[in-house]
């Protein structure tokens, strides 16, 4: 679990450190999280850590999966998260903190800080957003949010960017946020594909990770 970084840069006890940080305990930003954290034992990794902020708001808790590969058809949504959550706390360098982001914006030398409606704050020298498609309302980051490529409904959102999901430095969109179409496989390949450009950057080349590797 990650620790908190009381004093250190005049951060508080209430302050969490991370290398990755990722709003959004979904599809996506549970597959990007599981995806970084299991290069854990790779030299380059060294030490890093990732923090996800779930608000338990994910569209996924209200389905039952029948085409998703490789899960049991029939399946529910909230069991497949609960399912991810243990897979991800397999891992060390991972945490999930419960709550909702109010605010993200970025600090002097390119690092951002996340503030919690908790009053807790996380700084992060990565972030990735993965809140879904039906909203937006993490304040102090200036992307505006445009109409949804793939989905047929009027008020579903997505985030530009480059094509391989960066918005800008260091700033990340993953799950149906990215534009992805509505189905789980899609958004739990994006938000694994930002993990592996992150991982890649890291690693001084393109790479990818597998847990028996």
């Amino acid at each position: 679990m990650a620790g908190r970084a009381a004093g250190v840069n005049g951060m508080t006890a209430s302050t969490h450190a991370a290398d990755v940080l990722i709003i959004g305990g979904g599809a996506g930003g549970l597959s990007c999280a599981i995806t970084i954290a299991s290069a854990e034992t790779r030299k380059w990794f060294a030490g890093r850590r990732v923090i996800v902020v779930d608000d338990g708001t994910s569209d996924l808790k209200k389905a039952r999966l029948f085409n998703a590969p490789g899960v049991e058809p029939g399946m529910l949504g909230t069991e497949l998260l609960e399912g991810m959550e243990r897979q991800l706390a397999r891992y060390e360098s991972a945490t999930i903190l419960r709550g909702t982001v109010q605010r993200a914006e970025r600090l002097p030398g390119r690092r951002f800080i996340a503030t919690l409606e908790s009053g807790e704050e996380v700084v992060a020298e990565e972030l990735v957003l993965a809140t879904g498609y039906k909203r937006w309302d993490v304040e102090g980051l200036d992307h505006v949010p445009e109409p949804h490529p793939r989905i047929g409904k009027a008020n579903r959102i997505h985030l530009p960017h480059d094509g391989c999901y960066r918005i800008e430095p260091d700033l990340h969109v993953a799950g149906l946020l990215a534009g992805g179409s509505s189905q789980f496989a899609i958004a739990a390949g994006i938000g694994a594909q930002v993990a592996v450009e992150v991982l890649s950057r890291w690693a001084g080349r393109a790479t990818h990770v597998h847990d028996n590797a």
